[in-house]
């Protein structure tokens, strides 16, 4: 299935501006949409490509090669090898800057705030303010909610109204900041570009963010665990196989090989460690500890069956 073109430019966004897209992703998109977000600037297509990437295995020592018209066609020319030649087509030469500020203009109007965003930070802005009377903010890129202050401007901007704020994924690690200040973290892909043709926000979707009480709450410093309001005790190994596994979600793979465990706990086999872990998290409740600590197949592996707003690790 073909991604639609709000979430191909969301997650193309995410990485920060600039954001580019090419020809060839734009191409199953043409139309009226498309047509018309060139129209209000949120995409800006820029000269002709006049170089490309070099041969993946290439010694020649260039940075890029040069696009080069032969015959009537668009060669990518290999300096060393012309059997590395590529012939390009129109929508390889072809790209789009994505304008950020248009872009966030785009789904505020189709969310029906009013008021035009107000930046916040390079790369955030204020939507203004949901049903409820939350304060929301739209972060197109991790790197744009992670810089330094950026907690305190929103909060400024908010006030005291309580805060909610849209971003790309992050790691456990990134949102217990936003928990411990009390701060909603709603998923760019749980919430927007998920129609085929609008940029809308899912309000219902906001209204169900995370809640700013986690089910488990892991404290580095003294080795002390809270779940689901109980509070225990965890022997060193184990804990630090907890602090790990919180560490994983998030990542691109989301979860522990058995040899990584073991490489980082003096070589205990992995299946005796989880166990025992397992243990220590039911405390009493039977069951429970295997919920939290999940088995994965092919390769074995280990996970915390959290999402990363469901737990906090300080």
């Amino acid at each position: 299935m073909t991604e639609t073109l709000p979430r191909l430019l969301l997650r193309l966004s995410e990485a920060g501006d600039p954001a580019i897209l090419w020809g060839r992703q734009a191409a199953p998109h043409a139309g009226r949409d498309f047509e018309r977000l060139l129209e209000r600037g949120v995409l800006v297509e820029q000269a002709p490509a006049t170089e490309w990437d070099v041969c993946p295995a290439c010694d020649c020592g260039l940075d890029v090669r040069p696009v080069q018209q032969v015959n009537g066609q668009h060669i990518a020319v290999c300096p060393t090898n012309r059997r590395s030649d590529i012939v390009l087509g129109d929508d390889d030469l072809r790209s789009f800057r994505i304008v950020q500020a248009a872009l966030v203009l785009e789904i505020a109007m189709a969310s029906g705030f009013g008021d035009a965003p107000a930046p916040v930070a390079a790369g955030v802005w204020h939507l203004g303010e949901t049903s409820n009377q939350r304060a929301l903010f739209l972060a197109l890129s991790r790197g744009a909610v992670l810089q330094p202050g950026i907690i305190g401007l929103m909060r400024s901007v908010a006030r005291s109204s309580p805060i909610t704020v849209i971003a790309p994924a992050m790691a456990a690690t990134e949102l217990a900041r936003f928990a411990e200040a009390a701060i909603a973290v709603m998923p760019i892909d749980r919430c927007l570009g998920r129609n085929a043709v609008g940029f809308a926000i899912d309000i219902s979707m906001l209204e169900c963010a995370p809640a700013l009480r986690p089910q488990l709450v892991i404290f580095r410093q003294s080795q002390r665990v809270v779940l689901d309001g109980i509070e225990m005790h965890i022997p060193q190994q184990p804990f630090k196989l907890l602090v790990m596994l919180a560490e994983a979600v998030g990542t691109r793979s989301g979860y522990l090989t058995r040899h990584q465990i073991e490489a980082e706990n003096s070589g205990r086999g992995a299946a005796d460690l989880v166990h025992e872990l397992r243990h220590f998290l039911s405390h009493g409740r039977e069951g429970r500890g295997a919920d939290l600590i999940k088995t994965r197949r092919s390769p074995t592996g280990y996970f915390l069956a959290l999402a990363p707003d469901e737990f906090v690790l300080r």
